[in-house]
């Protein structure tokens, strides 16, 4: 038996981007949630001409509510007769580089957790966590500033874009963008730079921009590491006043300097769970430097998780001067064993592996972002509006995720006027945990030695095999249902 009838339904906003969402009411209501008239306030003087901030910001934000994907199409719409502005004005708006569009996301992201803490059902036992990961955009000019040829790891090849590293809340009911930054790949081909030949890398759009500036140091951005990156977005988090318990991670960002930051944090405690992958960093357990392949052959017996069907090993070990705990896991005798490292040295398996797969969260969120609202579309030259789609993309996600949320988790409040009492849908977390679940169970059936943290991902990213999987998951009841 399926262990939830809505593991088949893993998507949120999908489910709901219905007409009535698209009416001017909810674009309205929302934004008046926000306080955006308020916010628009503070921004107004950067358009020193012109339309104000507030109503060309406002357009911007609508455009997906109103069936439509880009400006120009917006412009030669009827809709576009009700306003006298012109495409220039966005354009402009878009390209502007005295704009902070960080601290707008932020202002936008800060806000929904003031309005669900106030107005939400409160659960004490709900874990906080800030999930940290890439994902690809693609590109389809070579001119655009700062793009380059990048590694997709899903794809298995190198296509044209940029790397969207995105920094994610879950309050333990919704997933929400807080932080986000751009970063190109520079290649190891020195006569290809950034995977370009050299005559197009010349021709990139290039601008001019003032040292210290927030244009200059976004554009600056694209050339740092994605953990230098992710560092600032979790210190910025922890300075604002954000609740954590955890921070999750896959294996790219899982490193030293991570794990140190979270056990510097004063206010409160926060711990970190990752997967970890590097085969030579040494450990130190029973008074011995050992890789974690060796600590693992030192351990013995094998335990094994009945609910998953795992089997697992755990150790307590020393990392340069900090205790953490690791966990070894793999499905069956013949599968590949995984690494998790977590600075909760008191956490059990099973709790440490529900909470970490709240980390799937952001890979629905990716998912959504680019098929209902556009990530990535963009097309401009301009990394300036590269950076402003990005961030207007998000802030619309914000705005479905509490209209979703006050709608289908909460059984009242004062959001809406037309919030309804009834049945709880349920959350993603819990509709995530009953897919993998299912999953390890039918690749303990059927299946040897694969690994099924990667075929989770490849569902989530890839529409074909999210069906595929579904028809699988239909089969098995079906199977079951006539025995």
């Amino acid at each position: 038996m399926l262990q939830s009838k809505d593991i088949n339904k893993i998507s949120e906003l999908k489910n709901g981007f219905s007409p009535r969402w698209l009416e001017p009411d909810f674009i309205f209501s929302s934004l008046k949630c926000f306080s955006f008239s308020s916010l628009c306030k503070c921004l107004n003087p950067l358009k020193q001409r012109g339309y104000s901030f507030e109503s060309i910001f406002s357009c911007l934000i609508c455009l997906p509510f109103l069936g439509l994907q880009t400006i120009h199409s917006f412009t030669g719409s009827v809709l576009a007769k009700h306003i006298e502005a012109r495409k220039d004005a966005f354009y402009r708006l878009k390209n502007n580089r005295g704009i902070c569009w960080r601290m707008i996301l932020w202002l936008f992201g800060l806000k929904f957790i003031k309005l669900v803490d106030s107005n939400g059902t409160k659960d004490p036992g709900a874990l906080r966590c800030l999930v940290f990961d890439d994902s690809t955009l693609s590109k389809t000019g070579r001119y655009i500033e700062k793009v380059s040829r990048i590694w997709d790891h899903v794809l298995n090849r190198c296509i044209l874009g940029y790397k969207l590293l995105a920094m994610g809340y879950w309050d333990g009911v919704s997933f929400i963008p807080l932080d986000f930054s751009l970063h190109r790949e520079r290649g190891r081909n020195a006569d290809r730079p950034f995977g370009l030949k050299k005559k197009e890398y010349r021709k990139q759009y290039r601008k001019k921009r003032e040292n210290g500036t927030h244009s200059w140091d976004r554009a600056k951005e694209t050339d740092s590491t994605k953990i230098e990156s992710a560092l600032k977005m979790f210190w910025r988090a922890i300075s604002q006043g954000v609740k954590v318990d955890y921070v999750l991670m896959d294996s790219w960002f899982t490193c030293e300097a991570f794990i140190k930051a979270v056990l510097r944090v004063k206010k409160q405690t926060v711990h970190l769970i990752g997967m970890y992958k590097t085969p030579k960093t040494k450990f130190k357990y029973l008074d011995q430097r050992l890789t974690h392949s060796q600590i693992r052959n030192k351990l013995g017996k094998v335990k094994r998780c009945r609910k998953l069907r795992l089997q697992y090993k755990e150790a307590t070990v020393d990392f340069n001067g900090v205790t953490i705990k690791m966990f070894f896991s793999r499905q069956g005798k013949n599968g590949k064993w995984r690494v998790f490292v977590t600075t909760d040295t008191e956490i059990t398996f099973i709790r440490m592996i529900e909470t970490y797969q709240i980390r799937w969260t952001v890979e629905v969120f990716f998912k959504e972002a680019k098929q209902l609202l556009g990530l990535g579309k963009c097309q401009s030259n301009d990394f300036d509006a590269q950076i402003a789609d990005t961030t207007i993309t998000m802030i619309q996600h914000i705005l479905l995720t509490l209209k979703y949320r006050f709608e289908h988790y909460e059984t009242k409040g004062e959001l809406f006027n037309h919030l309804r009492e009834g049945i709880i849908q349920t959350r993603l977390n819990e509709r995530l945990w009953g897919l993998f679940v299912e999953l390890l169970r039918i690749i303990d059936a059927l299946f040897d030695g694969i690994d099924e943290m990667e075929i989770l991902e490849k569902i989530l990213n890839d529409e074909k095999a999210y069906d595929m999987i579904n028809r699988l998951l239909q089969n098995e009841l079906e199977m079951k249902n006539a025995a």
